[in-house]
């Protein structure tokens, strides 16, 4: 058994190891420790902290283990970003202050504020923030966007300015009880210890106490309360986000005197079910993981496993448990627990793809109703949003909700990563270039290329991800000659060129902001499997790519942690929101090498 024999089965082994219920797999992704900080003060807001397993020290030590030499914290890891996260670095300051965990003039506390007050102080935060800030009474409510209430009914002449007709799927659960803390202009003031005027930058605009202002609970505030009910999800959150429960709760709290449904049941469902994701998710713990992403996790290992050869009878009742526990009428599959009202057009694409290339013949109307869902979602450019179909720039929605858009990517339109799962998963179910569907997906990805030949990702940094998506679709189609395709040929020059001198291939979030970094960036296990993925099609159509495959295979090998049997990501290689915030996804460093190089192993196979 050769070396590569070995890294395959010691991760096989791994993956069955950490399978869940023998069902599932789950690998939460996370998004920073400054959500646990910004968690500690919405429970002492709730007046709940006596009440929940949070603990203060383990946070205080994590915080001043990670905290950087700017005084700052990252978002989430990035070695290549020189410069700390302000968001981050805000709310982990505060929890440090609040909590007392140190006190106010140590040198880590010193060192944090200088750099909130270099980077222009609390009225440089994101809109997002300052929303958590007035809250506490720590910034003027009338500085941020004030969303009417109308926009919230969906009645008569109404329905046409609907905001959830208009909004991303991930936006809707969040501004439904910021739009009501906003209207009521909330306030609670905690005391000293909650307070962050030296944080404050000179001239800014003086907090008004609100809390003497009379509320008026009209009927548009209770159709508000009655939308807020209606995002409520069986695990006991809205929308299926931390955050939107979060906010939902200090709603819920406020509104409790005038609706008689909200009782001490509902908070402790909620509650529980945060905690889990905050402190209870295994090596994410304390780490900021915002929802449950097990679908997705379980279908990205269930492709590893069968690329890297196990017996598709193996996984059979893993594909049987999600086909059964996960998949909705309409043929679609949600990213995770509380997701089921919203499936997604990524998770579905993949599992299109599986169920087409390796369980074609056991499960034939599954597959044939996942595609016709897809067909169904495709936008009118050729491509694919996340979660809606048509959900373009609104002029309406950017009038009263554009200030938004620091903290969050608000519409959900086409993009070319999840295009290009999805018509991968096409070529494998045996759809052709003849076909509409495919022509208009292909359309849309030539549309989007870049000058240089890639294409920005969206959901995975950065172009790299992209090009590893894109390439791998347009060669399993029946009769596409990749060596003939120049736009193609043009991405996979644009790749050679970005491989690092390790073999390997990185790439940062700087990407999104600095064209500097496009390509660039250090060696992850994630990145250089999408980049193989490429690659390897690139070979097996005969057009050389001078040794940058094998060296990218060696790469990966060759960092392979034994003792963990598996890989980690040395960066963050998850998007969230571009130029915004990103994530770290555990899985991508298990499921993306082992498809790679399963991929890689298949090549070799054909080749000799």
């Amino acid at each position: 058994m050769n070396c590569l024999d070995k890294v395959l089965e010691s991760v096989k082994q791994y993956a069955w190891r950490t399978q869940k219920d023998s069902s599932y797999w789950l690998y939460a992704p996370y998004l920073g420790s400054f959500f646990i900080s910004q968690y500690y003060l919405v429970l002492n807001l709730l007046d709940r902290l006596h009440q929940s397993r949070l603990d203060a020290k383990k946070l205080s030590e994590i915080l001043l283990k990670t905290q950087r030499k700017d005084g700052g914290w990252y978002q989430v890891t990035d070695p290549n970003n020189p410069t700390s996260h302000m968001d981050a670095t805000i709310f982990n300051y505060w929890f440090l202050k609040a909590s007392q965990s140190v006190p106010v003039d140590s040198e880590p506390m010193a060192r944090a504020r200088q750099f909130i007050l270099n980077q222009g102080g609390l009225q440089s935060a994101s809109h997002m923030t300052k929303i958590w800030l007035c809250l506490f009474g720590q910034y003027e409510w009338s500085e941020l966007a004030h969303i009417p209430l109308f926009a919230f009914r969906n009645d008569s002449i109404y329905k046409y300015s609907f905001v959830q007709n208009w909004v991303a799927q991930w936006v809707y659960p969040h501004i439904l009880p910021i739009a009501y803390l906003r209207n009521i202009n909330y306030q609670k003031f905690l005391g000293q210890n909650f307070d962050l005027n030296e944080l404050n930058a000179i001239n800014c605009t003086p907090v008004l106490d609100h809390t003497k202002e009379k509320r008026n609970y009209d009927w548009s505030v209770k159709n508000l309360v009655d939308k807020i009910h209606l995002m409520r999800r069986p695990q006991g959150t809205y929308g299926a986000y931390s955050v939107s429960t979060l906010f939902t709760l200090i709603v819920l709290k406020d509104y409790q005197q005038l609706d008689e449904s909200i009782n001490e049941d509902l908070f402790k469902q909620s509650i529980e079910f945060i905690e889990e994701l905050y402190l209870n998710s295994d090596t994410s713990s304390y780490l900021g993981v915002l929802d449950d992403g097990r679908w997705w996790d379980t279908l990205l290992i269930t492709m590893g496993l069968l690329e890297c050869d196990e017996e598709s009878k193996k996984l059979e009742p893993s594909v049987e448990y999600f086909l059964k526990n996960a998949v909705q009428q309409c043929g679609g599959i949600p990213y995770g627990l509380d997701f089921e009202y919203a499936p997604d057009t990524d998770d579905t694409g993949i599992m299109a793809l599986i169920l087409a290339k390796f369980y074609a013949q056991k499960f034939p109307n599954e597959l044939k109703k996942a595609n016709e869902w897809l067909i169904s979602m495709q936008n009118t450019d050729g491509g694919f949003g996340a979660f809606a179909k048509g959900n373009y720039e609104s002029i309406l929605i950017k009038l009263f909700a554009g200030k938004f858009q620091n903290s969050a990517e608000i519409f959900d339109a086409s993009s070319v990563d999840v295009t290009a799962h999805i018509l991968e998963g096409w070529a494998e179910s045996g759809y052709a270039l003849k076909d509409r569907h495919v022509q208009m997906a292909i359309q849309y990805l030539k549309n989007q290329q870049t000058s240089f030949g890639a294409w920005e990702g969206r959901w995975g940094v950065n172009y790299i991800y992209a090009v590893g998506s894109v390439v791998p679709a347009v060669a399993k189609l029946e009769g596409f000659d990749l060596k003939n395709e120049k736009w193609i040929l043009k991405s996979i020059n644009w790749l050679v060129k970005c491989q690092n001198d390790d073999g390997g291939f990185g790439e940062s979030t700087q990407s999104y902001v600095n064209k500097e970094w496009i390509g660039r960036g250090l060696s992850t296990a994630s990145q250089t499997a999408w980049a193989i993925l490429a690659l390897i099609e690139a070979e097996r159509a005969g057009y050389s790519t001078n040794g940058c495959l094998k060296k990218a295979v060696d790469y990966l090998v060759g960092i392979f942690d034994w003792k963990e049997e598996r890989w980690f990501d040395v960066s963050s290689v998850g998007t969230g929101h571009r130029r915004l915030l990103y994530m770290q996804y555990p899985v991508y460093s298990i499921a993306w090498p082992m498809i790679a190089l399963g991929r890689y192993k298949k090549l070799v196979n054909e080749l000799n």
